[in-house]
């Protein structure tokens, strides 16, 4: 497939673009160091054709599912280690009940009557 590159294009958001490598990209198109591409550009684009869903979508859901599993695992042990920290606040809390300030004593001396 063709493309034409356009302003504001770069090699990464063309290849995210179309689902390729940058690598794949310079070197289909055989772009030198330092990989400037321009405006009005063409540039080949490998596009492979799409494998039809089937295991690979399987096994990625499966590691999807894992991985919220395991993120809600997480969220359990840090809620609870908030719930101990909570607890441990309020304890220090009743702890130090706060004391009346101390009376001023009288200054000089006394005067007679």
């Amino acid at each position: 497939m063709n493309y034409v590159v356009r302003s504001g294009d770069t090699l990464n958001s063309i290849a995210a673009r179309f689902g390729v490598s940058v690598q794949e990209l310079i070197r289909v198109n055989n772009i030198a160091p330092p990989y400037f591409i321009y405006v009005g550009q063409n540039l080949y684009i490998p596009i492979t054709p799409t494998p039809a869903p089937g295991g690979d979508v399987d096994r990625r859901l499966d590691r999807l599912e894992r991985r919220v599993d395991a993120l809600r695992e997480d969220f359990r042990r840090l809620d609870n280690r908030v719930d101990r920290l909570e607890n441990r606040v309020t304890r220090l809390e009743r702890a130090i009940t706060p004391t009346p300030p101390p009376r001023p004593r009288p200054t000089g001396t006394p005067r007679p009557r």
